[in-house]
């Protein structure tokens, strides 16, 4: 059996034994290791201290922040819809699809929409997404994140949307005007939101319609009790470590789309549309945690 030589690039100095201590790596003495000293994100790319002791705490903090925006923009979800039923003659902004159901029943009835703005609020919202997707892709382009235009898109629509609240007592013409425009801007409003969650979560769940995550909801309780009361636990044991987080966001968004639409329905019969500024607060401390 051939046993390989070390090689060096210089022959040993005259007089020095060359043994397994001549072929050790240079170490750092202790001396020069107490030199060392870790410093901040902020000043340097090395990384601090409290990174290197929990490694996996970036992380969790950007899934915390990714939970609070998904919570707060499923209860504007809510809230708006609460404000679409009680002022927009019952129409679901967040779900404007079903639109097509209401006009179509309308129509076969030979029943006519009380205002013609209410047949474009279709289109409105596709225009809506396409204006999304290209401020989307145009800021891709340039190397830089759509979110916050987008975010920027969705408060500037609530804002016109509250805005048309101080002018609800208008009559004749420009009742129509005001109307049309607070449907328009609503629902562009939720175009935007639905943009944002393509963009910015697209592995969370949808922010806006909440009968897909309703049903999710049930079946990982279905499978938690499942998993709980089976008799052989040990074949399923890899169903708790996936269901239960994805449990918790569906239960999460669920909940805060009832609480919006609960403190929607209630401010908006106090306030009238102005409190629509409460969403456009919610949707501000959404992009905030993007930040």
């Amino acid at each position: 059996m051939l046993i390989p030589r070390l090689m060096t690039a210089e022959p040993a100095p005259f007089g020095v034994r060359m043994g397994a201590s001549s072929v050790m790596p240079a170490r750092r003495t202790d001396s020069e290791a107490k030199e060392l000293a870790l410093v901040s994100l902020r000043t340097s790319f090395a990384p601090d201290a409290s990174f290197l002791a929990n490694p996996h705490s970036l992380i969790r903090e950007r899934r915390a922040d990714d939970r609070l925006a998904i919570g707060l923009l499923c209860g504007t979800a809510g809230y708006i819809d609460a404000v679409g039923v009680l002022t927009l003659m019952g129409m679901f902004p967040a779900h404007v699809t079903g639109e097509i159901i209401g006009l179509t029943a309308m129509l076969t009835a030979g029943h006519h929409p009380s205002h013609a703005s209410r047949i474009a609020m279709l289109p409105t919202f596709v225009l809506a997404l396409f204006v999304g997707a290209l401020v989307a892709r145009s800021r891709k382009t340039r190397g830089k994140s759509g979110t916050r235009a987008l975010f920027a898109l969705m408060a500037g629509s609530l804002a016109i949307c509250a805005a048309t609240g101080f002018f609800g007592t208008a009559q004749g013409p420009t009742s129509s005007v005001v109307f049309a425009l607070r449907e328009a801007s609503i629902v562009a409003a939720m175009a935007f939101q639905n943009s944002l969650r393509r963009e910015a979560l697209a592995h969370a769940c949808p922010t806006t319609v909440m009968t897909g995550n309703l049903m999710q909801l049930v079946f990982d309780v279905v499978d938690l009790l499942a998993l709980r009361f089976s008799r052989a636990r040990h074949e399923e044991t890899h169903a708790r470590p996936s269901t239960f987080p994805h449990l918790k966001l569906m239960a999460s968004a669920v909940i805060t789309f009832t609480l919006g639409a609960v403190l929607g329905g209630y401010l908006t019969t106090l306030v009238g549309v102005s409190s629509v500024a409460v969403p456009l607060v919610a949707t501000l401390i959404a992009a905030r945690s993007f930040a």
